[in-house]
């Protein structure tokens, strides 16, 4: 298995170019809030998004891989704008290991900040002059805010495998499929659809990966709290086949943590019965299922380095640690 550098190897240049615009456009939003630019980890991350644009690009046959960089960008600031916003809607006061907007200020001042990043990245998608570009991408952010809006608006108890699937698929999946396939707006439609189908089932294998890894890594890892999905009462594939799995008692069990302060204790506890019950097993199952599909969407992808990285990359979605 390769790790993340070396599927990154093909356009790490460009890739590179990314992060310091992605770290520029996230210290003009801390500048605005304090009046200073400074370095911040959340500017970080392991670039996935950014990284599956670029090698799309690649994929689809574009000459200047250097092009997308604008593109690629955008994609990350999006994701860093929803996660501004997920963080105030959880409650919560870490991401990738340091204090959220939220908890620095206050609400009103990341709502705001997600908002400016959000209004950067249309900006910077409008410099191809292209108003495809625009509309795929944000019609994906719409799909996004729609499943959140759904998932909040429904306070039945009761929910299915195919609820936590179409979940999975409205909050990640459609910002991966919109970052595959937008590039052929620029490089010809040809592989529009297989790079579409790619991303869609990438991003739905990725987000049952993150759930799993949620309530089996610790904090330092994950740089949040662990279980945080049980404690906030989400509609998960490993809660769900938990409850299916597990006895009367530790269901009850798993039930009382939801809304209040949890210790080590549980979070153990929550670890150890993911496993007892199969329910880490099984959520891989289905996460490998849609990771196959997504690799048989690009056989009709010609032979090249970054359909080779792309295959690469959804196989580390299986494995990844964090």
């Amino acid at each position: 298995m390769k790790t993340l550098d070396e599927l990154y190897q093909p356009i790490q240049q460009e890739l590179d170019l990314v992060r310091l615009a992605v770290a520029e456009l996230w210290g003009e939003t801390l500048a605005l809030i304090h009046g200073a630019k400074e370095p911040d980890p959340q500017a970080g991350g392991k670039l996935l998004r950014p990284a599956l644009c670029l090698l799309s690009a690649g994929a689809a046959g574009a000459p200047d891989i250097g092009r997308f960089v604008p593109m690629a960008t955008a994609a990350e600031v999006l994701h860093m704008a929803a996660l501004t916003h997920d963080d105030i809607v959880d409650k919560a006061d870490l991401r990738r290991g340091t204090a959220t907007l939220n908890s620095r200020w206050d609400d009103h001042t990341a709502v705001l900040s997600g908002d400016f990043l959000v209004a950067r990245a249309i900006l910077v998608l409008t410099s191809f002059g292209s108003c495809d570009i625009v509309r795929s991408t944000f019609e994906a952010v719409l799909r996004m805010t729609e499943g959140e809006l759904a998932s909040f608006g429904n306070h039945t108890d009761g929910y299915t495998q195919e609820d936590c699937l179409r979940l999975a698929e409205q909050k990640t999946a459609t910002l991966f499929a919109a970052t595959c396939a937008t590039a052929t707006y620029l490089v010809g439609e040809g592989y529009r659809e297989p790079l579409h189908e790619f991303g869609m089932a990438l991003g739905i294998a990725f987000q049952l990966i993150d759930d799993v890894l949620d309530i089996v890594k610790d904090q330092a890892t994950l740089g949040k709290p662990s279980c945080g999905d049980i404690v906030e009462g989400k509609k998960t594939l490993p809660i769900l086949f938990m409850q299916e799995g597990l006895d009367a008692p530790d269901v009850e069990r798993l039930q009382q943590m939801k809304g209040h302060a949890i210790g080590d204790d549980d979070r153990a506890w929550a670890a150890a019965a993911l496993e007892r019950s199969q329910a880490r097993a099984k959520t891989e199952a289905v996460a490998r299922e849609y990771v196959n599909a997504a690799c048989a969407t690009l056989a009709p992808l010609p032979p090249s380095i970054y359909k080779d990285s792309m295959l690469g990359l959804a196989e580390f979605v299986l494995v990844r640690g964090s």
